[in-house]
């Protein structure tokens, strides 16, 4: 492992919480590090992040989204096949892949429901939020027993943007929301849901 506890570097003291140093230490344990050495490496990865203009934060939350979505069963693809082969199957089997994006929607975001701890809600929000970085806008609003999703993406076909809408119904299901307004055109998809409320209303 290396680091800046190689070679003659003086030292410093610095405070830290006390809870947070005992957690590293146990880490440094069962990696077979000193903790003076696993510390420093930290140091120095927070150095370099500044340094190539990243957010750890940032990163670490995005890394924990993809790994999430790679567990799920997610895959990368290049985005024009995506619209093809979304409109040649809407066109072909509509009733039977809209059910599937449905399915789909509601398998993901139950990982979230039933992961327990933390917010789940937040949780699921955040990382669609990461895995949706080809659309151009992306709200979503939560008041009581109200949410509210907002998606443009001029990129959409027509085809996907009404599969990706019933994705997004799945997830909804999945957290206990049920549709009370829904618009849906190439591009743009709106949906207001309320909490436990079943039957929904399209709006066109």
């Amino acid at each position: 492992m290396a680091g800046f506890g190689e070679g003659k570097i003086r030292r410093k003291t610095f405070v830290a919480r006390e809870d947070l140093l005992d957690r590293l230490a146990e880490i440094a344990e069962q990696k077979g590090y000193s903790l003076y050495a696993l510390v420093n490496d930290i140091f120095e990865l927070a150095v370099r992040a500044e340094e190539a203009g990243v957010n750890l934060k940032r990163f670490l939350e995005d890394y924990v989204a993809f790994k999430r979505a790679r567990d799920a069963g997610f895959i990368l693809e290049p985005e024009r096949l995506c619209y093809v082969m979304a409109d040649m199957a809407y066109e072909r089997f509509k009733g039977r892949i809209v059910r599937e994006w449905f399915e789909a929607g509601v398998w993901f975001a139950k990982r979230y429901v039933m992961g327990g701890g933390g917010d789940s809600w937040e949780g699921f929000r955040r990382d669609l939020e990461v895995l949706l970085w080809n659309v151009q806008e992306f709200e979503v609003e939560r008041s009581g027993d109200n949410v509210a999703i907002r998606i443009l993406s001029p990129r959409f076909s027509e085809a996907y943007t009404h599969l990706f809408e019933a994705f997004l119904e799945g997830c909804l299901e999945a957290f206990g929301y049920r549709n009370a307004v829904r618009e849906v055109y190439r591009g743009r998809i709106f949906i207001k849901a309320v909490k436990g409320v079943g039957g929904a209303a399209e709006g066109q």
